[in-house]
């Protein structure tokens, strides 16, 4: 009986004392390894594993193009200076 309740014991510590892991989910942020507090708050925000930006307006897909790189392509061709507001091309 006294390695039953010891045995249980056992079970029951390790179980409190170990956090579920997200190290190695799958999450890509900013372009590297997503730490395991920035999986835990992309899984409880219901986002999909993949590559993903995290910045002052939010969360995105990593795979759509940046706002330089729109812009700096407008740029060039037309001559003026312009830049992206809310998915918006605005040229000075």
């Amino acid at each position: 009986m006294k390695k039953t309740l010891t045995a249980i014991a056992l079970v029951l510590g390790f179980g409190l004392f170990s956090a579920p892991s997200f190290a190695a989910t799958g999450y890509v942020v900013n372009g590297q390894a997503a730490s395991p507090a920035e999986a835990q708050a992309l899984a409880a925000n219901g986002v999909q594993k993949g590559n993903w930006v995290v910045n002052g307006y939010g969360i995105a897909p990593a795979d759509h193009a940046s706002f330089e790189t729109r812009a700096t392509a407008e740029t060039t061709s037309s001559g003026k200076q312009c830049y992206y507001v809310l998915d918006v091309l605005l040229c000075d």
